[in-house]
């Protein structure tokens, strides 16, 4: 099961949000908020297929703005080729939300085909970011020179050392909090991350900031940080780390803190906030109040 974001569209101009989607297996749970009154009693809904091919899945009923209902997959379209669901709403206004690329669907079919044909494993998406990282075939070795050797986890933990030196010098350095270095990316670099966090790249959460703020932060945080602390106040998502001596990574996706956004982040994963407001004005209380500016936080590996 996945949330998204629906956009209200004006051409190809975003004015705001439209409401949500809940994906599940055997169809879509649509909620709708604001729809105009020139839509009339209902919106009828369409989900693209990989051939783009724009198929009804039926129709949501609105009362005073608002509706909800679930509607089925059909032959035509199903989960597993769903690019995204459109609802005309009136003149050139409409409900929008992409739920995946076309080139993550061909490459699901591929995967799919060589696995019932015995073939080998397909080329793995980490190697079209050699400038960024090391190659898994050659973790005895940095820079094509062999290293000395070292136990397992030191060979890990120099791996990783060795990968965010390469990030910092391939993507822009963005300096925000003064104990943590950080660098700007978009939703397409988090091939960067470990394989476990590529569905990042797809988050309902993750791509509607940044298409509003235009950007999104992967921060470092070094040996040895801890995070400062005010009474009765949680100031960082790094509070919560295991292990202190590790190097520790984390996503962050901008954003203005309220109670409701920040159930909402909890849902798709995130797990704290951090003020940059605070930050940038050079306040001592740096603490998260309703309204300011920061960051959601989650956790990754790279």
């Amino acid at each position: 099961m996945q949330f998204f974001y629906i956009d209200y569209m004006n051409g190809d101009k975003k004015e705001r949000n439209l409401g949500f989607l809940r994906v599940e297996s055997d169809g879509i749970s649509i909620g709708l908020r604001g729809v105009p009154t020139q839509c009339g009693s209902s919106c009828k809904v369409f989900a693209l297929n990989c051939l783009g091919e724009r198929c009804l899945l039926g129709e949501v009923p609105v009362k005073k703005g608002h509706g909800m209902e679930k509607l089925s997959w059909t032959r035509e379209v199903s989960f597993k080729d769903c690019l995204g669901v459109e609802i005309p709403l009136y003149g050139t206004k409409m409900g929008k939300c992409v739920l995946r690329e076309q080139s993550d669907i061909i490459a699901a079919r591929i995967k799919e085909r060589q696995q019932s044909d015995g073939a080998a494993a397909p080329y793995d998406i980490q190697e079209h970011t050699k400038a960024v990282t090391v190659s898994r075939a050659d973790k005895n070795s940095i820079n094509g020179k062999p290293s000395a050797k070292a136990s397992a986890g030191d060979e890990i933990g120099s791996l990783k050392e060795d990968k965010w030196t390469q990030l910092l010098s391939t993507y822009p350095q963005v300096h925000i909090f003064p104990e943590a270095q950080s660098i700007l990316i978009k939703p397409k670099d988090l091939i960067v991350l470990t394989e476990k966090y590529h569905n990042l790249g797809s988050n309902s959460f993750v791509l509607h900031s940044y298409y509003n703020y235009r950007q999104l932060l992967l921060f470092c945080y070094p040996f040895g940080t801890e995070p400062e602390k005010e009474k009765g106040q949680d100031i960082h998502v790094a509070e919560k780390r295991v292990e202190k001596s590790d190097i520790e990574y984390y996503l962050g996706v901008p954003g203005t803190y309220y109670e409701r956004e920040r159930r909402i982040a909890e849902m798709f994963g995130f797990e704290g906030f951090e003020n940059a407001e605070a930050r940038m004005h050079e306040e001592i209380r740096r603490g998260v109040y309703s309204g300011c500016f920061g960051y959601y936080m989650k956790r990754v590996e790279i």
